[in-house]
């Protein structure tokens, strides 16, 4: 690429900055009068909420009885709270001074009236809670509350508590069926034990659709704040201030621009001339020139050296702690044979060596991955390219998967025949098996994956396409990168290494190809190797 002058490239960049410059001014100020509203909505709406369901805690059902705590606050921080009936009569709390009280209740909405903010809330009273001696079985407590969402329970109801008489299931039993509530209409949402005052109790809760009590509401009202005579100030000074600051910019930038333009041709040249962006080892060459040219040409010389040194020391330190950590690797798995094969073990310590010979086989895996994804990289790995079929290699890999398939999917394929370029066998099998591995992984249960291979303008296109989760955009051009994973938990749930997709990209460079990937969160994702025939 050759830079290209035309009338006056520092006018044009003049112009280009002034105008950026402007919109940058315009639009900040309409960010400062926009976002002056919305700040005092937020802060406003954030408080007024927080008080509200602060004070819903405050309000239970004892004994069929409505009862509200004495911590219930009617009126805190200019923020009043008024409870109403579900008819809407009011059972505590008044407005403030000005506000109109024919404002009809609504559920959860943050809205304005008469310079008042309001925010109304609903109570359901489906939330009960029981407190059950674990000896006797009789009722220490119980209350019921609102409940916005739960979340079912999934435990174990038939263990004892310690010290306790009854099992956790018969204490739900005495719960539910005090309640008087129909046990389809019940869902357990916890049942825990503890001790209080040295008693075992058991403390049971459950949702039901049957309300304890007729629902209630919550509203909230607080008066706008002084804010706005702030952001109005601010405002003001900033019209003042900002197109001095544009001037400013614009002037200061021109001399800038002025100066910067001189040097900017001969370093892109010698820069264009020294690397193609992959090779580190060129070096940019200026015999004489201008001091800040000279002295940055010197910087990136010295930063292709310690990017090319550093590139080559951790290619070193992956090969050399993959060398150094198959030896004991070997003799624990090795040992864990040894203890395995005794007759004399208990179950105790043959689970723990079983645990212990299941992770070394996983470093053994990853220890040998690394080991060949670093000899890629160093151009150190055998290769044995002769001209092979990859139609029947992927087909092959495509039985195999399916044989040894743990999820519900159906993988169709759309492969040509006689498919043949040079490759090597046993690079080639890692490849296709790491894409489709990962299609079945990350795949949804039942769903589908499709792999297909053609033969176009010379060219072998391979793609494997799968409708599973999906890859964000922020996270597809990292997960070439070795042990980059965009799910961390699942992955070690899952035991992945994330070197599969880092040895695709070398081994799809090896072949002198490349490899792209489409994908969108939700309907999954198609990855697909580009190779030369030739």
């Amino acid at each position: 690429m050759k830079l290209k002058y035309g009338r006056s490239i520092s006018s044009k960049l003049n112009l280009w900055y002034t105008l950026l410059m402007l919109v940058l001014c315009v639009g900040l100020i309409f960010s400062l009068i926009t976002t002056a509203k919305m700040a005092q909505n937020t802060q406003v709406q954030q408080e007024l909420v927080r008080s509200v369901e602060r004070n819903i805690d405050e309000i239970e059902v004892e004994n069929g009885f409505l009862d509200v705590e004495s911590d219930f606050a009617y009126q805190n921080d200019n923020v009043y709270a008024i409870v109403f009936s579900e008819d809407g009569k009011i059972l505590g709390g008044e407005y403030p001074e000005g506000f109109p009280s024919d404002i009809p209740l609504a559920e959860k909405q943050f809205e304005k009236y008469n310079g008042f903010y309001v925010y109304d809330t609903r109570v359901q009273f489906t939330k009960y809670d029981y407190k059950i001696d674990g000896e006797s079985g009789e009722i220490v407590s119980s209350e019921v509350e609102g409940a916005d969402y739960y979340t079912p329970f999934e435990g174990d109801l038939d263990f004892y508590g310690d010290d306790c008489e009854i099992s956790c299931r018969e204490a739900f039993e005495i719960a539910a069926g005090l309640s008087g509530l129909d046990e389809e209409s019940i869902e357990i949402i916890n049942v825990k034990n503890y001790e209080y005052n040295d008693d075992p109790i058991y403390e049971v809760e459950f949702f039901s659709t049957e309300k304890a009590y007729d629902d209630i509401w919550v509203r909230g009202v607080t008066a706008e704040s002084g804010i706005d005579g702030i952001w109005a100030v601010l405002i003001r000074l900033a019209l003042i201030l900002l197109p001095v600051i544009l001037v400013l910019s614009v002037l200061v930038g021109r001399v800038i621009t002025k100066r910067a333009l001189q040097p900017v041709k001969l370093l892109s040249e010698a820069v264009e001339e020294t690397h193609d962006g992959k090779d580190l080892t060129k070096r940019i060459k200026i015999d004489d020139g201008d001091p800040l040219i000279t002295g940055l040409a010197d910087n990136f010389n010295e930063m292709f050296r310690r990017l090319e040194l550093s590139f080559q020391t951790e290619r070193q330190f992956s090969g050399d702690v993959s060398h150094e950590l198959r030896t004991p690797t070997a003799v624990i798995l090795a040992e864990c044979e040894y203890q395995l094969s005794r007759d004399d073990l208990d179950s105790e310590d043959r689970e723990s060596f079983e645990t212990i010979e299941k992770q070394a086989q996983s470093m053994k895996q990853l220890i040998s991955q690394l080991l060949e994804i670093t000899k890629m990289e160093q151009n150190n790995a055998e290769q044995n390219f002769e001209k092979e079929d990859l139609s029947l290699l992927v087909s092959a890999v495509c039985d195999d998967a399916e044989a040894l398939a743990q999820k519900s999917i159906t993988l169709t394929r759309d492969i040509d025949e006689n498919v043949i370029l040079p490759l090597d066998i046993m690079l080639m099998t890692r490849l296709v098996t790491n894409l489709v591995s990962n299609a079945y992984q990350y795949g949804k249960e039942n769903g589908t994956i499709k792999v297909s291979l053609k033969k176009e303008n010379g060219r072998a296109l391979l793609s494997v396409a799968d409708d599973g989760i999906g890859i964000s955009k922020e996270h597809q051009d990292k997960i070439w990168n070795r042990f980059y994973r965009v799910d961390k938990a699942r992955c070690r749930e899952e035991g992945c290494s994330g070197l599969g997709l880092a040895m695709v990209k070398q081994i799809a460079l090896m072949h002198g190809g490349d490899v792209t990937l489409q994908s969108e969160i939700g309907k999954g994702s198609i990855f697909t190797v580009d190779l030369p025939m030739e």
